[in-house]
């Protein structure tokens, strides 16, 4: 099995030792029989004074294991949401793509939540107490499905506008949905 240092002093938390490996001009990228980096470790354990260690020693925020989860993606999936922001911040600041897949979202509302705006008119017949669904393009559909059963498509900047103003509508990001569910969560 494939053990390096820098990796085994991350999994033992051992600051000290970390640092002498990066001074000692240690390889950052190093991967271990799982693929993962020394930050894909410290990513998982959650440990923010690791991980902003080897950030601030160049390591690759975006590089992923055999699982291809980036150490976002990993600290996401253990709930360390601190460690999660941090690096999500640093995936951004970096301004290399991570490649990861758009997530395709839509939110249920009652069909009456939309009759308010001036211009709304359905492409198909529904009852005043239906349920219809806004996808993230800010179409309307009978379906939970993006473009099927579409009973509304006919976007404007006034219609955005009025999802986000009036329905509070916006796309959660990784981090929202995580806390969300860290909070709901039973203890």
């Amino acid at each position: 099995m494939n053990k390096p240092q820098m990796i085994e002093a991350v999994k033992a938390g051992d600051v000290n030792q970390v640092q002498a490996l990066i001074e000692g001009g240690e390889d950052l990228e190093k991967i271990d029989d799982y693929g993962w980096t020394a930050l894909n470790w410290a990513a998982g354990r959650g440990d923010s004074v690791m991980v902003l260690l080897l950030l601030e020693a160049g390591a690759n925020v975006v590089n992923s294991g055999r699982d291809l989860r980036t150490p976002y993606q990993i600290a996401l999936a253990a709930a360390q949401m601190e460690v999660a922001m941090l690096l999500q911040q640093a995936e951004q600041n970096s301004g290399i793509a991570s490649g990861r897949p758009v997530r395709p979202y839509c939110k249920a509302y009652p069909v009456q939540a939309f009759a308010q705006f001036p211009y709304w008119q359905t492409q198909q017949a529904l009852e005043d107490d239906s349920v219809v669904y806004l996808h993230q393009d800010f179409s309307v559909t009978a379906s939970m499905w993006l473009g099927e059963d579409v009973v509304f498509d006919r976007i404007s900047e006034d219609w955005r506008n009025y999802c986000r103003d009036r329905l509070d509508f916006h796309v959660p990001t990784d981090l929202e949905l995580a806390a969300d569910y860290q909070q709901r969560r039973p203890e």
